[in-house]
């Protein structure tokens, strides 16, 4: 279990790694910082508490963030083999297409990840990338200890 944890921090590790160096260097890039810190907002006017602001709202969603990925790339598990690669690009592409188009139905935000067809695709390839990378974290666990 502690291995399916540590590979989904991989995948999360570098979904979140792309979506910074995106967000800074392409104007149409996926804001998903947005989405999270309007979850933030919502969930803490839900239990009655205020929300952190500025930087503190920013880390605190991007924390959450890395939580939330950790757990949903773990579900590729321990083993190696062509089998958790595929389980993480498979995970990656029905996330990704689950934060391309439920931000809108949920009103949290259309604009942060389907401005444009650009910030569509880019949002759908940055959840493939972080699902290969946790099926990659897999696949070189075994490697490791020489099986």
């Amino acid at each position: 279990m502690i291995r399916a944890l540590f590979n989904g921090f991989v995948g999360a590790m570098a979904l979140t790694t792309v979506h910074q160096a995106l967000r800074r260097s392409l104007p149409d890039a996926p804001q998903l910082d947005r989405i999270g810190m309007r979850g933030v907002e919502r969930i803490c006017s839900t239990i009655g508490t205020n929300p952190p602001s500025g930087e503190r709202l920013f880390l605190f969603a991007l924390i959450a963030d890395l939580l939330a990925n950790s757990i949903l790339y773990s579900q590729v598990g321990s083993r190696s083999g062509f089998f958790s690669i595929g389980k993480g690009v498979s995970l990656g592409l029905s996330a990704g297409l689950g934060a391309a188009t439920l931000p809108a139905v949920l009103g949290l935000s259309k604009g942060a990840t389907r401005r444009t067809r650009r910030t569509a695709a880019l949002t759908v390839g940055m959840f493939v990338f972080g699902g290969l990378a946790a099926g990659l974290a897999a696949q070189c666990g075994s490697c490791r200890s020489g099986k």
